[in-house]
């Protein structure tokens, strides 16, 4: 009687004793379970906000594609007048429409500043967008910037990249509620009062021949923003992208 007392007692405590180690098990089971849930949960989260953050930048890169495409294509084409064509030769000194030809080319230069500060306010607000095109087109305006920046070679032309933000900002203008760039003559006359320091510097400056390495170098990149910006070739076929 005391050994099947104790057998039933021995098969009790086993049983007891599995089913705690079972109960323990299933708890680790399903704390690892929940574990892999939540990280299952922020990780479909951060992938979810990250799409979310590319569609919003091509979207925006979408928007501005066409008239960042058209300053950057204006831009590069007077540039490559001035380096193969002597644009300035033909059309400076004491030529009749020396002050026009000078003009035309600091609008397209301050356009341009435009436009890439008009898209640069609204892609910052992404959280660093991490689509590739969105990231392409950023390398390059950032290599653009370097162009003018850099003192190597010379500061002729040398525009620091507050001050090419600045030039952008002033050109930056509303118009039915849109955020757009400021037109010719809208510039021709702030040339006399808002743009008239840059203008004079500049106009000193263009010609110079320690400026051409610059140009040329703006106007390689240009050429290759604009083909990021066009990559089926819809607006601007190679041959209009010769690099001078």
């Amino acid at each position: 009687m005391d050994v099947l007392a104790i057998s039933s007692g021995v098969v009790a405590l086993v049983a007891a004793l599995l089913g705690v180690i079972t109960t323990v098990r299933q708890s680790k089971t399903d704390a690892r379970l929940a574990q892999l849930h939540s990280d299952l949960e922020t990780e479909v989260h951060r992938r979810t906000a990250m799409i979310d953050r590319e569609l919003a930048a091509e979207d925006v890169l979408t928007k501005y594609r066409d008239p960042l495409a058209a300053a950057a294509f204006d831009l590069q084409s007077r540039l490559y007048n001035i380096l193969k064509l002597d644009f300035l030769g033909f059309w400076g000194g004491s030529h009749p429409r020396a002050e026009e030809a000078l003009r035309t080319t600091l609008f397209r230069l301050a356009q341009y500043f435009a436009w890439t500060e008009i898209l640069r306010r609204n892609i910052q607000f992404l959280s660093f967008p991490e689509a590739a095109s969105t990231q392409h087109v950023t390398r390059l305006q950032a290599e653009i910037t370097k162009c003018f920046l850099s003192h190597e070679g010379g500061v002729a032309l040398m525009i620091w990249s507050d001050e090419q933000r600045a030039i952008g900002e002033r050109m930056i203008v509303q118009e039915h509620g849109e955020v757009i760039c400021m037109g010719y003559g809208a510039f021709r006359d702030a040339c006399e009062t808002t743009f008239a320091a840059w203008c004079e510097r500049l106009r000193c400056e263009l010609e110079e021949p320690s400026a051409r390495a610059r140009l040329r170098a703006a106007q390689h990149t240009l050429c290759e923003l604009i083909r990021a910006l066009d990559p089926d070739r819809l607006r601007y076929e190679d041959e209009q992208l010769t690099k001078a």
